[in-house]
This record gives C-alpha cells, sequence and structure tokens, in this order.
C-alpha cells in the first residue's frame, strides 16, 4: 500500500514546520523525563498517562497543543495531529484527546498510512478504556 501525499505548498510547509518546532521546543520545556534528578522550577505535576515519575507542566503543554494546532491549520501534517491527542492525553483530557485521535485516524486512511492508523487506534482505545474506567469508580 503506497501511501499518499498531498501537494505540499512549500512556502505553506515551511511556516509549518517553523511553528511546529516552536511547539516541540516548548514541549521540551514542559515534559520532564529523567527519572534520577527532579524538574526544576515550579508547576510540575505527574504526568496524566506515562511511567511513573514522568512529570509535565500543563500549561506549557497546553501552549505546544496550541502551536501544533497553528502549525496543522497552515499545513494539515498528521504528525502535529498526533502531538495534539497525546498533549491532550498527557494532561488529562482523554475527550479531547479522542477527538484529534480520530481525526488522525480519518487523515491516515485517506493517506493509506498504516503507522498513523495503528497508532491512532491505540491512543482511542487508551482513552476510552480510562474514561470507562473512571466511570466505573
Amino acid at each position: 500500500m503506497a501511501h499518499s501525499t498531498p501537494d505540499i505548498d512549500p512556502i505553506r510547509h515551511k511556516a509549518a514546520t517553523t511553528v511546529f518546532k516552536l511547539a516541540a521546543k516548548t514541549l521540551e520545556a514542559g515534559m520532564h523525563r529523567t527519572l534520577n534528578r527532579p524538574p526544576k522550577g515550579k508547576g510540575w505535576v505527574p504526568c496524566a498517562t506515562g511511567p511513573e515519575g514522568i512529570m509535565c507542566r500543563p500549561e506549557k503543554v497546553k501552549e505546544a497543543i496550541e502551536y501544533c494546532k497553528i502549525a496543522y491549520e497552515i499545513h494539515p501534517d498528521i504528525v502535529a495531529l498526533n502531538q495534539i491527542a497525546l498533549g491532550y492525553e498527557v494532561i488529562g483530557d482523554p475527550e479531547s484527546a479522542v477527538v484529534y485521535f480520530r481525526d488522525m485516524e480519518r487523515q491516515a486512511e485517506h493517506e493509506d498510512n498504516i503507522a498513523y492508523l495503528g497508532a491512532a487506534r491505540a491512543g482511542i482505545t487508551r482513552c476510552t478504556r480510562d474514561q470507562r474506567g473512571k466511570e466505573g469508580s
């Protein structure tokens, strides 16, 4: 199965890439993955998902999500949808994460992108399983 790529406007792609790099840098400032060293600064909380000890700054993650949304508006790259969905999942908003995982699933089907289709479906399963678990508590 060949994966179809939409026509890419190089200027829009470059603009989206610039915004996406800003999102990645912002997310990097909002995530702490080093388990043997505590994070510096204020606002760190345990991530809603992931292994114990992984910390995030929800405000930075939300900022990164907004940058990814802007990047996606400029150029609809599936990677941005994935980062938006994962961001929502990390800060404990599975309902919003599912919305973006479903958008990602539709786009992956349209592009015949098996890897992202699997990632989208796994994300939907994780988030809906987590929601059902909370409702049963």
